[in-house]
């Protein structure tokens, strides 16, 4: 299937297994909720499982959203398979949860600079058969991101600590483990303990960028 969108890029998508994976062009909600449409029509996703059918952005596939898009999406599955996903912040009060899974292929996940008093973004990554897909995280306008272990649940939390409600920014992303081999304790202001805690700098970019290492 392929059809010309706003971007001027052809896209490219493959109805298959139940789920619709986004081949090839420049995606948003709209042209994603058409595209679904098209496949339930054609019988090649299942009309009864609605938003819940799984995406998959493969390499030479954009798909931008914003936070208030998917606050609707209904518990949709975003898979990452060499793709980008591109998550714009939007005004609003509530907390969005969304599972993004990491395929073989890793990918990119982008958010921009947005606002602090606005919605909040809580993703949960999770890699799928292959431990060593390699991630890069891009943090638009910010000058600094930090990445902080916690051993007791053996997960770590990117822009958010552990115990703590402050998000630094708008978006915080959970993964299972140690990937970054966090282990220096770091005394924060306003901690009980030390945390074993690792940053980043802009250093002069418009942008903090993470590389989940494989």
């Amino acid at each position: 299937m392929g059809s010309r969108n706003w971007h001027g890029s052809v896209q490219a998508v493959s109805c298959e297994h139940g789920q619709l994976a986004l081949v090839s062009g420049h995606f948003d909600m709209d042209s994603l909720h058409q595209t679904m449409t098209q496949c339930r029509r054609e019988g090649r996703i299942s009309a009864s499982r609605g938003n819940e059918c799984p995406i998959v952005a493969r390499s030479g596939a954009w798909l931008s959203t914003t936070l208030t898009e998917l606050a609707g999406w209904n518990a949709g599955i975003l898979n990452l398979d060499g793709g980008t996903i591109i998550v714009a912040h939007a005004q609003g009060t509530s907390v969005t949860m969304l599972p993004v899974n990491i395929r073989a292929g890793g990918g990119t996940l982008m958010f921009d600079r947005g606002m602090k008093n606005g919605g909040s973004l809580l993703v949960d990554l999770k890699r799928m058969c292959d431990s060593h897909a390699t991630l890069k995280l891009v943090f638009e306008g910010h000058e600094r991101q930090f990445a902080a272990y916690d051993p007791m649940m053996d997960m770590t939390l990117v822009g958010q600590a552990p115990a703590s409600d402050t998000i630094e920014g708008w978006v915080a992303l959970r993964l299972d483990g140690n990937p970054w081999q966090i282990a220096c304790p770091t005394a924060m202001k306003g901690t009980p303990m030390p945390q074993l805690r690792r940053e980043w700098q802009a250093n002069g970019q418009p942008h903090v960028t993470l590389h989940l290492p494989g």
